[in-house]
């Protein structure tokens, strides 16, 4: 029977959720015009189709919208033919690219012209999509991906390394640490590209398990970083578990797994208002559960600034 809930901190949304987020809410709300979003804002579906009740409507290309309309990028960023595509259909363009994937977006235009760049990252992310377009990248998932790189990279020309900003921590570590056997010239960068809110998310939920029965992790199922704290609960405690939302909770499974203290996190793109329904069906299936934070645990503290000029 659930005793106790324990709730990660950070959860929830990180301050590129928050960033891309609010630019939409303000290009709206300075705005006479539709507003289209090139694919979802953040992956989270709850929050797309708030959006979409306010009339704000989601294109996956930018075709399905007018030449000279409002159009915003994700969170996720784009490559560049997309913002060239945009310029000849005329379109006043907003950038709602999270301020840490355009830090490695720049890393890859400095890098494109004399190294060979090896991208960490998830094939077929949104993310990766738009990072690998700034230049010609090798992209590896794992150790074994890196492997295959033996006979296509020049170990004698400069080689270096990106990643997708949402990974594990520990696996990408794992792919690096094979990058450099494989490639003993490799340039390591100054600091990684996981961003923080990742790294964060990842050591609270580390924190917690040894004082839980599983991590109940809430987020979509295209959401990276929502599925990396999954595996890494999981590794920990194999009960551990994913919803999208209310639901998806099955009290059989608590009951049958004998989950008697649960902890609670949240995907980097999960709004408050799920995490808040989840608790209350729980309180409803055990009524004196009792919930708190997690000792020690901090808060997030940080934020990226709105640009002064919206559209370009």
């Amino acid at each position: 029977m659930l005793q106790t809930i324990y709730l990660a901190n950070p959860r929830g949304f990180c301050a590129g959720v928050k960033y891309a987020i609010s630019y939409v809410e303000q290009v709206q709300a300075q705005s006479d015009e539709q507003i289209y979003v090139r694919k979802e804002i953040v992956h989270n579906r709850r929050v797309v189709e708030d959006m979409k009740k306010r009339g704000i409507r989601f294109i996956n290309e930018l075709g399905e919208a007018p030449d000279g309309a409002t159009v915003i990028f994700s969170a996720h960023g784009v490559s560049p033919t997309v913002v060239e595509d945009a310029k000849l259909r005329n379109m006043k363009v907003g950038d709602a690219t999270c301020p840490l994937v355009t830090r490695v977006h720049r890393k890859a235009r400095r890098y494109k012209d004399e190294y060979q760049i090896i991208y960490i990252g998830h094939q077929g992310h949104d993310e990766a999509i738009g990072t690998m377009g700034e230049a010609r990248m090798y992209l590896v998932e794992s150790p074994e991906d890196v492997e295959k790189l033996a006979d296509r990279i020049d170990p004698e020309k400069p080689i270096t390394y990106l990643m997708q900003t949402t990974l594990s921590v520990a696996d990408t570590q794992i792919i690096v640490n094979r990058i450099s056997e494989l490639f003993p010239s490799v340039e390591h960068p100054a600091k990684d590209d996981i961003c923080y809110a990742t790294t964060e998310r990842q050591e609270a939920v580390a924190q917690m398990m040894d004082s839980i029965d599983a991590m109940l992790v809430i987020g979509a199922d295209n959401s990276s970083n929502s599925l990396r704290l999954l595996q890494l609960a999981q590794k920990s405690r194999p009960s551990s578990f994913k919803v999208t939302s209310s639901e998806d909770l099955d009290k059989e499974y608590l009951e049958k797994n004998r989950i008697s203290i649960l902890g609670i996190t949240a995907g980097a793109s999960t709004p408050q208002i799920l995490v808040d329904e989840i608790i209350e069906k729980l309180r409803h299936f055990y009524p004196g559960v009792e919930v708190q934070l997690f000792p020690d645990s901090r808060e997030d503290s940080m934020s990226f600034k709105l640009p002064g000029k919206l559209l370009n």
